[in-house]
């Protein structure tokens, strides 16, 4: 009886042990050291398309692990963060869906703040302005709130002065969106209100 109840107390400090350790082992590349080592491989190489869809691959693909990776306090908050982001831009051309639901994705549920997620805000109205054909797909998808949040992280006046911004509700228009463009127009004029008010 003694030996069986050594060796459950045995299993159960390893378990524990495992559990505080957290989810990586040692030996474990995390998250943040990959996708260091993909921005290491993406500047090496800018046209090798392997290297680029690592990148895309590595990347966060939700807002919360966007802001562990980002945000004052995260594992790559070194004062180079947003290089990380604006990377993204450089891989629109080739892999412009990709980049774009990656973006949509992110901003969905991101709110203006300085740093990261104002990159992330540069990037994904840039993204828009040139793409909006796609961009509008993206956001069709979302749920009318969703929507409604990321049309408002772009709508921030600090965004909404950018030529960018503007282009997005032409290319709207333009694309017979009206029901979108007008979505960005009223976005872009509470925001207006607020920080006049």
């Amino acid at each position: 009886m003694f030996e069986r109840g050594v060796a459950v107390t045995v299993v159960f400090l390893l378990i524990t042990r495992a559990a505080i350790a957290g989810a990586q082992q040692p030996g474990e590349v995390s998250s943040a050291e990959k996708l260091k080592a993909a921005f290491t491989s993406l500047k090496a190489h800018p046209n090798n398309k392997v290297v680029q869809q690592r990148y895309l691959k590595v990347f966060p693909h939700g807002y919360k692990a966007f802001l562990a990776m980002f945000a004052t306090g995260g594992s790559l908050a070194d004062g180079y963060e947003c290089d990380y982001i604006f990377a993204l831009s450089t891989l629109q051309s080739r892999h412009s869906t990709e980049v774009g639901s990656l973006l949509v994705q992110l901003s969905k549920d991101a709110e203006y703040q300085a740093d990261a997620p104002s990159c992330l805000q540069h990037v994904m109205t840039k993204y828009g302005s040139r793409y909006t054909k796609l961009f509008a797909g993206f956001l069709h998808q979302l749920s009318a709130q969703e929507r409604g949040q990321l049309i408002a992280f772009l709508a921030d006046v600090e965004v909404a002065t950018y030529t960018e911004y503007q282009s997005i509700i032409q290319n709207l228009k333009d694309l017979k969106e009206p029901k979108l463009a007008k979505e960005f127009q009223q976005a872009q004029t509470e925001r207006s209100r607020q920080s006049h008010g």
